[in-house]
């Protein structure tokens, strides 16, 4: 016998999310969290297919819908051809989540063009191309959402972080002015910080973090509490052109 909580995922199953970086470890536990919750899930990837595949079958394992899309965020056919994907999987686009990033640990005088280029190029430039692809859909649909997620670095700035902390910084910029640009369409747009998650990407500079900017609590966000927020930030129906700060720094 199936319990009450399958039983509720079954009705709510009209519901979908694209995920872009969903092979992520915060991408992937949105996905696994919004799956747990019934929603039909896309998961976008670019070269990470194994982990990508991994959450997946996470999902339906617990009886819920996913699917794959794989692009690199700086091709623009390549991401209009994941949205084309989605939308004859799905039909429609209710959340849209840019789960995205890249970072390299250097100084500035350190940092090359290339290392800039990148990350700028990736964390940033992608977000635009994404966004820029979602608009046409949401404007037909005058529904929907989209999170992105942001960083505490962008707003405070962060030691060896030059480039990722620009790029963060130019995303609570682009997700302010879509917010505005799209609310006509009653399309929420909005950002996260998720806090210090164990990654391959926060690895190398999270214990100076941790030592620089004390948590009030005196511990990280899980990612467990960091989705289940996400899911709550993606329904709610009246928030729009805001950043949520999922730890407990204070900024």
């Amino acid at each position: 016998m199936q319990s009450s909580g399958n039983t509720k995922n079954r009705q709510v199953r009209h519901s979908n999310i694209l995920i872009f970086g969903g092979s992520g470890v915060i991408g992937s536990a949105i996905a696994r969290e919004f799956g747990r919750e019934g929603w039909s899930v896309g998961i976008h990837y670019h070269r990470n297919r194994v982990t990508a595949e991994e959450t997946s079958s996470a999902i339906q394992t617990e009886d819920g819908e996913a699917r794959l899309y794989q692009a690199g965020v700086d091709d623009p056919s390549g991401i209009a051809k994941v949205f084309q994907s989605f939308l004859q999987d799905y039909g429609s686009l209710n959340v849209l989540v840019w789960a995205v990033g890249i970072a390299s640990s250097k100084l500035l005088p350190k940092t090359t063009a290339e290392d800039w280029a990148l990350t700028l190029q990736t964390n940033l430039t992608g977000a635009f191309h994404v966004l820029r692809e979602a608009g046409p859909i949401f404007e037909r649909q005058q529904e929907g959402a989209v999170i992105l997620v942001g960083s505490l670095s962008g707003e405070q700035g962060i030691t060896g972080q030059t480039a990722y902390a620009t790029s963060k910084a130019g995303l609570m910029g682009l997700m302010r002015t879509t917010a505005q640009e799209w609310g006509s369409w009653k399309i929420r747009v909005n950002a996260i910080f998720p806090g210090w998650q164990a990654s391959p990407l926060s690895a190398s500079g999270m214990d100076a973090a941790l030592a620089h900017h004390p948590h009030i609590l005196k511990r990280t966000p899980s990612l467990k509490h960091m989705a289940a927020n996400v899911y709550h930030l993606a329904l709610a129906k009246d928030v729009s052109g805001q950043v949520w700060n999922l730890d407990s720094r204070i900024w």
